[in-house]
């Protein structure tokens, strides 16, 4: 299963005209919740954390928690920045494959290759040139479905056959806004609002690191 693309723009606009400052819609999520938390990414091999994104492992662990907080789990929303370079295909994803797939034979290491048509779009062009959810200054594609599919794109492979690895989701919130969640584009952790049950789950589960967050600008630094 994969969640579906959305034309229908009008899920985002309670949080779209949320009167908080900007900084805190993009990195906190809208205003009004009980509590909110930061999810601390995963930490790379060089002791970084991962900008922007959540790792399939730590994605389950949190919409695992997540779903266990809502009465529409099967009824969620996801949002997904369009400014990712392999979703557009052309020239800028081909670089991206560019020294994937199969080794060449050697007996033709020194005959010219046939041009390789450049990688197209993660998705048609329904969703390519469709309506996009503008939220913070950025714009997103607007997919919907069950949270436990979040993440699960749809998206084109690449003519390797090789499986497009296209990000976590930006936005996510289900259609009774019991939380939001939020992952800034170089951001090193998430934010989630919701109730304080569903912080209180999110403290206590061990996939997760996770410490809470006030919602004032003072506290982002």
């Amino acid at each position: 299963m994969t969640l579906r693309p959305t034309r229908d723009l009008s899920a985002a606009d309670w949080f779209v005209a949320d009167p908080a400052p900007a900084s805190l819609r993009s990195q906190v999520g809208p205003s009004g919740f009980e509590a909110y938390v930061r999810v601390l990414h995963t930490p790379t091999t060089e002791g970084e954390r991962f900008e922007g994104h959540l790792d399939e492992k730590l994605l389950t662990g949190l919409t695992e928690v997540l779903a266990q907080h809502t009465t529409t789990p099967d009824d969620c929303y996801f949002a997904l920045w369009e400014g990712y370079g392999d979703i557009h295909g052309g020239e800028a994803a081909g670089f991206l494959t560019a020294f994937s797939g199969p080794t060449r034979w050697p007996g033709r290491i020194f005959t010219k290759e046939k041009p390789k048509a450049p990688p197209p779009p993660a998705f048609p062009p329904g969703v390519m040139d469709g309506p996009l959810l503008t939220a913070n200054g950025e714009s997103h594609f607007l997919f919907a479905g069950p949270v436990a599919e979040a993440g699960q794109w749809g998206a084109a492979r690449w003519s390797s056959g090789a499986p497009r690895d296209i990000n976590s989701p930006n936005l996510m919130w289900p259609a009774d806004h019991a939380w939001f969640v939020t992952t800034g584009i170089e951001g090193t952790w998430t934010g989630v609002g919701g109730s304080e049950a569903l912080i209180t789950a999110l403290l206590r589960d061990d996939r997760l690191e996770v410490v809470r967050q006030r919602y004032d600008e003072t506290a982002l630094r």
